[in-house]
């Protein structure tokens, strides 16, 4: 199997970097006439695909602050109007103005906030601009291609979808409400926790009991046990087949909501993400996103994006890895548009007292102060949740870059 191949070579030569493959430095990895072939190759490439983007790089502008370049945005409605990345915006030290091809600098004023999906609008000030006309027909498939341009109607990112729409709310996702036994090795999964007034809780689920289907799916694992809850909205009603004392009971279970719980990954996790380049401050929990493989640069979020028959079919949201980024679909992106937006200045105050909070908690501390000897040694069931989302989300990371060392 493709993942036995590839271990031993991570073992060989860990992610930290500490071991590193040593050739000699003065042989080129690629000789001249190579390195020509593909710089055609790739400017081939550009100028076939700008041709694709052109109508969308008119609806395309970049967001300013001084001197500083924050995002990209995306003129909508009447043409007064430009949607962009809520977070960047907050790194802004001055006034905001926006620029399109060709066009001098305008002074634009934030509108409204949909802190939900990490978006913003801005106000022109003056003349509108071409606005962009999305297409809600075009749904992108698995595989399809996708771009994203510059303002100048030059190529900013291009890739395919790796995973269709999909919710990527913690909160948004049922939430069963037991904790595995990890030295269990039998058919199942026996349950070591049940967390109170859960779901599992409330449907009479016993510490002990041992999960052998969920909804008719077998479950042989902690991680099949996850992967039969994707996709399963809170409120939702699945039957748990279960074995008690020998005895196989059934249990239906109304699915909770997943806690929310502050996070805290490790340094690896973080260093793993950025591999490759910077990625996006805010970077995941959106209501509906697709996944591609497209690089654009944090300070490219914000821009339309087009499929091969140049339709608009989105806006990016995130960069949030080497070779992992989100797109809000153009229907979700209409429908928010028809709802108010927040006003900035409420939601910016409830950002500044979630800085505050966070750093008397010490959540953005690189590292925690040890705890004091007999105190804090049992981790909480809350604890427990966030390392296991952030040891799927680094094993997400690992498989991923697996998979693409083998094709």
């Amino acid at each position: 199997m493709k993942t036995i191949r590839i271990l031993p070579i991570l073992l060989l030569f860990p992610l930290s970097g500490t071991a590193q493959i040593q050739r000699d430095p003065g042989v080129p990895l690629l000789t001249a006439e190579e390195r020509a072939v593909i710089d055609e190759q790739s400017a081939g490439f550009n100028r076939a695909i700008e041709p694709v983007i052109a109508t969308a790089a008119e609806s395309t502008v970049r967001v300013w602050s001084g001197t500083r370049r924050l995002a990209y945005g995306t003129v909508v409605d009447d043409g007064s109007i430009i949607l962009t990345k809520w977070s960047e915006l907050l790194r802004a030290r001055g006034d905001l103005r926006v620029e399109a091809d060709g066009d001098e600098l305008r002074a634009v004023s934030l509108a409204g906030v949909y802190p939900g999906h990490d978006l913003a609008l801005l106000e022109i000030h003056g003349d509108p601009l071409p606005a962009v006309a999305f297409d809600t027909t075009a749904l992108p498939d698995l595989g399809s291609f996708l771009a994203t341009p510059q303002p100048d109607g030059r190529l900013a990112a291009f890739g395919v979808v790796a995973v269709p729409a999909r919710n990527l709310r913690q909160t948004d996702q049922a939430f069963l409400g037991v904790q595995g036994d990890p030295r269990y090795e039998d058919r199942g999964v026996r349950i070591a926790d049940v967390v109170e007034d859960s779901a599992a809780a409330n449907a009479g689920i016993r510490n002990g009991d041992v999960i052998l289907s969920v909804d008719d799916r077998e479950v042989n694992g902690l991680y099949e046990l996850r992967n039969s809850l994707n996709g399963v909205p809170p409120g939702a009603s699945l039957p748990l087949t279960l074995e008690r004392d020998g005895r196989r009971i059934t249990r239906d279970v109304i699915m909770g909501s997943r806690p929310e719980f502050p996070r805290f990954p490790g340094a690896r996790l973080q260093r793993m993400e950025r591999l490759g380049g910077p990625i996006s401050r805010v970077r995941d929990e959106f209501p509906s996103a697709i996944e591609t493989d497209m690089r654009p640069l944090p300070n490219q979020i914000g821009g339309p994006v087009v499929d091969l028959g140049g339709r608009v079919v989105g806006i990016t949201l995130a960069r949030a890895g080497r070779t992992r980024s989100y797109v809000m679909p153009a229907a979700n992106i209409l429908e928010m548009l028809a709802s108010d937006p927040e006003d900035p200045a409420v939601v910016g105050e409830r950002v500044a007292a979630a800085r505050e909070n966070n750093h008397h908690q010490g959540i953005h501390a690189p590292r925690q102060a040890p705890a004091e000897p007999g105190r804090g040694s049992a981790p909480s069931p809350e604890r427990m949740d966030r390392h296991l989302s952030d040891m799927q989300r680094l094993l997400d990371l690992m498989l991923g870059e697996m998979d693409k060392l083998e094709r």
